[in-house]
C-alpha cells in the first residue's frame, strides 16, 4: 500500500486575500451596472419599440454676452443722429481710436434725424477669422427696423472691438419648418403611459395643479403654464429621440381662440407606476 501524497496547503497573504476581496467586490459593481441599464433600457421600451439610433455630438456655442452688449451699444449710437453731428461723434467715441472716422463711416443727410427706439440680437454667428459675427435688429420709428451686421473681436488684452465697418443687411431668413407635431418621430405605444400622459396634460393646460400632482414625482419640475387656457383634446404623443415625449395639445384661452401647442414631458417607472419628473415648453 503506498504511501498518501501529502495535501498542499496554500496561505493567502494580507495582501492577496485583500485583492480578491477588491476584485470580487468590482465584479459586483459591474453586474449592478448592468443591472441598472437594464433597467433603464426596458423602461425606454415601454413608452416606444427600441430603433437603431444615429446620435451625433457636437459643441454647444457659447454666448459671449459682452461681445452682444458691444454689438447692441454699438448699434444704438451709430443709428442715432440728429442735426448736431457731434452728438453722434460722441456717442461713437468709446467704439473708436483716434485715428478712425468719428461717425464710423456713417454721413447723415442735412438736419436729419434718427432715433432708436430698441434693439435686440436678430442672428449670430463665428465669424472666418474668429471674430464673432452679429445681426443686430434695431427699431427706429415709423415701424422701421434696420438690420446692422457688427463684427466683434478680441483686441490687445483681451478687450472687445470691433472688426470692421459695420454693413447694413436684410432681415435673417429661416429656414421653413417640417411638420410641428413630431410625425417622423414614434408615438407613444403604452396604453398605461398614453392614459397617464393624458391626464397629466388636461390638469397641467387648465392650471389644477392638485390633480396635477397625481402624476408628478417627488421633485418633478413644471414649468408655469399661461392662465386662462382650457385643453380640447391632446393631439399626439411622439417620443423624441432623448426619450422626451412631446405633446402636441388643442387649447382654448378666455376668449376662445383656440391654439395648437407641444409641451415636452419627462417620465420615470417608480414601483410599478408611471411619474412625470418634467414639463416644459
Amino acid at each position: 500500500m503506498s504511501a498518501r501524497s501529502p495535501r498542499a496547503h496554500v496561505t493567502l497573504r494580507p495582501r492577496r486575500l485583500w485583492s480578491l476581496r477588491a476584485s470580487l467586490g468590482a465584479a459586483r459593481a459591474l453586474l449592478y451596472v448592468v443591472a441598472l441599464a437594464g433597467v433603464v433600457a426596458t423602461a425606454r421600451n415601454l413608452i416606444a419599440p427600441a430603433v437603431e439610433r444615429v446620435v451625433v455630438v457636437s459643441a454647444a456655442r457659447s454666448t459671449d454676452l459682452s461681445a452682444q452688449w458691444l454689438a447692441l451699444t454699438f448699434s444704438r449710437a451709430y443709428l442715432t443722429w440728429s442735426p448736431n453731428p457731434l452728438v453722434h461723434q460722441n456717442a461713437l467715441t468709446p467704439f473708436l481710436a483716434p485715428a478712425d472716422d468719428p461717425d464710423a463711416g456713417l454721413t447723415a443727410a442735412a438736419g436729419g434725424s434718427e432715433q432708436v427706439q430698441w434693439v435686440a440680437i436678430a442672428d449670430e454667428h463665428d465669424g472666418p477669422g474668429g471674430e464673432s459675427d452679429y445681426t443686430v435688429a434695431a427699431g427706429v420709428g415709423g415701424g422701421v427696423v434696420r438690420y446692422i451686421a457688427v463684427a466683434v473681436a478680441r483686441g490687445p488684452g483681451g478687450a472687445d472691438v470691433l472688426a470692421r465697418y459695420p454693413a447694413l443687411v436684410g432681415a435673417p431668413r429661416p429656414a421653413p419648418a417640417g411638420a410641428l407635431d413630431g410625425p417622423t418621430l414614434e408615438t407613444v405605444g403604452n396604453p398605461e403611459l398614453v392614459a397617464v400622459l393624458q391626464r397629466a396634460m388636461r390638469n397641467y393646460v387648465d392650471d389644477s395643479a392638485e390633480n396635477l400632482a397625481a402624476d408628478l414625482a417627488p421633485a418633478a419640475e413644471v414649468a408655469p403654464v399661461a392662465a386662462g387656457l382650457t385643453l380640447r383634446s391632446v393631439v399626439r404623443l411622439a417620443v423624441e429621440r432623448s426619450g422626451v415625449v412631446l405633446a402636441t395639445v388643442l387649447a382654448t384661452d378666455s376668449d376662445d381662440d383656440l391654439f395648437t401647442l407641444a409641451y415636452e414631458v419627462t417620465l420615470a417607472q417608480v414601483g410599478g407606476r408611471w411619474e412625470i419628473t418634467r414639463i416644459q415648453s
